[in-house]
């Protein structure tokens, strides 16, 4: 198999052959991934069509000419298997429950259909999913028909053939469950997908779920994936997989009581400390600037015992950043001038805000006292 590069581009510090005709299989086409493989001694690392054109993304130099090409058959493999799994579990919606499918998209790790519904309950998606492997073990065979408009439409397509398609037109059967146009590649029977699994769903743009699932070698390698998760968090439990979600749920009941205490004491604490800050408060200008430079959760308490003081304003160490409010300063107008100086980013509004800086506290402290001046 040969491919003759007419010219060869530089893209964001890729090299990229272009050709008239290709043998690979563009990235994104029909929701599937593309071909990957060599041109000469070069790996094709992305392939997309533009113009006319296919574009092959290399990982190194190479003149126009002609050269030999090899494309990795493993890989198109597996993409036929995800494919023909996508027809089988969109058809498998539409039976169960009038679902379709609006569009596909083909990942390397994992695959996603949109569905025009929302939201979807799990055991609908069960049934499904049960359907799409029984359809998978029957070993039904996969049948391409190539035929031009007018004998397409004898054909019970799951959805009506776009109006860019021009000529003739694919169909690919799922024999006795599916009919649908495409132009991805195929597996020639159900059974060599092995299985396809539903690993999760979520509501997307409102009215429609965005279905994520694996099938092939993918459901193998996520099979194996989540059993070893499953037996490493069970040694760290230390307790059974059959026992594991009670002892989980136990742990989270210790952790929200444990949050619950330290919250009070970080409230008793700023309490206690409330009067020694405002004491070794420095004054600029009438205001009393109070500094806390410690734990966040005892942070937010000060403002609760020193926000209301008069001619205070308060500097709070949070996370990334400070915590600034004030009675007697116009907060929002203060950081506005902070970020002018420190080229920081924050905002807030009259009493209360916050600012995103790794500045030292000092800095702040003397920010402030020079904007107060």
């Amino acid at each position: 198999m040969k491919i003759i590069v007419e010219e060869v581009l530089g893209e964001k510090g890729k090299h990229v052959a272009v050709s008239s005709e290709s043998p690979f299989y563009p990235d994104g086409k029909g929701g599937q991934l593309g071909d990957r493989g060599k041109i000469g001694d070069r790996n094709v690392l992305r392939v997309y069509e533009k113009k006319g054109k296919v574009f092959h993304v290399l990982d190194g130099a190479l003149d126009p000419g002609e050269y030999e090409v090899w494309i990795d058959e493993e890989r198109r493999k597996e993409i036929a298997r995800q494919h023909t799994a996508q027809h089988i579990l969109s058809a498998a919606l539409v039976k169960v429950a009038d679902i379709e499918t609006v569009s596909f998209h083909m990942g390397e790790d994992f695959s996603t259909i949109d569905l025009n519904a929302a939201p979807i309950l799990q055991e609908v998606l069960d049934e499904a999913e049960d359907l799409a492997n029984t359809v998978i073990l029957e070993n039904r065979r996969v049948v391409e028909h190539l035929v031009d408009r007018e004998e397409a439409s004898k054909f019970p397509l799951r959805k009506p053939i776009s109006e860019k398609v021009k000529g003739k037109v694919r169909i690919i059967e799922v024999e006795g469950f599916d009919w649908s146009a495409c132009g991805g590649f195929h597996a020639e029977r159900t059974g060599e997908i092995g299985i396809v699994k539903i690993i999760d769903h979520e509501k997307i743009k409102g009215s429609l779920t965005r279905v994520y699932f694996v099938a092939g070698m993918r459901a193998l390698k996520d099979y194996r994936k989540r059993v070893k998760l499953i037996w490493n968090l069970s040694k760290l439990l230390t307790t059974s997989v059959d026992e594991m979600e009670a002892r989980v749920g136990n742990l989270l009941e210790d952790v929200k009581e444990k949050a619950a205490r330290l919250d009070k004491l970080a409230e008793e604490y700023a309490k206690t400390i409330a009067e020694s800050l405002l004491e070794s408060a420095q004054e600029c200008c009438g205001v009393k600037i109070v500094v806390y430079d410690g734990y966040e959760e005892v942070g937010k308490y000060v403002f609760k015992f020193l926000g209301d003081e008069q001619n205070v304003l308060i500097v709070v160490k949070v996370d990334k950043g400070y915590e600034i409010g004030s009675r007697a300063v116009d907060v929002g107008n203060l950081i506005r001038v902070l970020n002018e100086r420190l080229r920081s980013k924050g905002g807030g509004g009259k009493n209360r805000g916050r600012i995103a800086t790794d500045a030292p506290v000092s800095r702040i402290v003397q920010e402030v006292q020079n904007i107060l001046s």
